[in-house]
């Protein structure tokens, strides 16, 4: 029995490694087929892109910068009734919750007009290594057309929760046992990049 304790508990720490790595992959790839999604959809509708969306109510306050509803609605991703969650694209780290969308622009809250979402990008763009940066809301001014992210292996972690993130590659997630975000963003040229 104590054998078998042991070759357990070596065993175990690998297991969860390969979890872990198996769902930064999975992320990774849902991530690519919802970036194209967004460039299918300003392909259809004159170069815009869908609004960022913010919820107060109490119900729905913890689905911050949700997957467009307008990629659901429009079948370029599959749809759910689930409040929160009208693009059925759930985060493998954030179970209960879609990949966050934001691209500087149109900001609804509530599904109400509530002014322009801010996105932070680094200063030295596109270099990501970097603290300093600013908060842009106009489209025009800004470098980062939209970026999309799940919040990583360990969702309530300061990094991952970060108002840096998921621009700044010091917030990102780089190997098994770390924390940080899983980044897709296109540039303003609709150029796509990840994180590694």
């Amino acid at each position: 029995m104590a054998i078998i304790a042991v070759l357990a508990s070596l065993l175990l720490p690998a297991l969860s490694r390969a979890k872990e790595k198996a769902k930064v992959a999975k992320a990774h790839a849902e991530l690519y087929g919802i970036g194209l999604a967004l460039h299918m959809y300003a392909d259809d509708y004159a170069g815009r892109i869908p609004p960022v969306r913010a919820n107060c109510n109490t119900d729905l306050s913890e689905h911050w910068c949700q997957l467009p509803v307008e990629l659901a609605e429009a079948r370029y991703l599959p749809r759910s009734d689930a409040g929160g969650r009208e693009a059925n694209m759930e985060d493998p780290f954030d179970p209960g919750h879609t990949y966050k969308y934001a691209a500087p622009g149109p900001l609804l809250l509530n599904g109400e007009p509530a002014g322009d979402y801010a996105l932070w990008v680094p200063t030295n763009f596109p270099d990501l290594k970097s603290d300093f940066g600013r908060f842009y809301s106009k489209p025009a001014d800004s470098p980062v057309r939209w970026a999309i992210w799940s919040l990583g292996p360990r969702p309530k972690s300061p990094r991952s929760q970060s108002s840096h993130a998921p621009m700044s590659e010091l917030t990102w997630y780089h190997r098994t046992g770390s924390d940080g975000v899983i980044v897709r963003f296109a540039n303003r040229d609709g150029i796509q990049f990840k994180s590694p």
